[in-house]
């Protein structure tokens, strides 16, 4: 893989961690900190910082 190929794919995944940060605290507004969608967006919001790590 290309240094631009890194560059561009760290760059969409940290779209995706700000865009699933912001839909989390959306979803805590309108369910609440135990709803399932909620809980699933944290979740997922943990699973791109350990793809950012790697």
């Amino acid at each position: 893989m290309t240094e631009q190929n890194r560059k561009y794919i760290m760059k969409e995944i940290s779209k995706l961690l700000s865009d699933t940060w912001r839909i989390k605290g959306l979803a805590e507004q309108e369910y609440g900190p135990q709803h399932p969608i909620t809980k699933k967006l944290g979740s997922m919001h943990a699973d791109v910082q350990k793809l950012l790590r790697e």
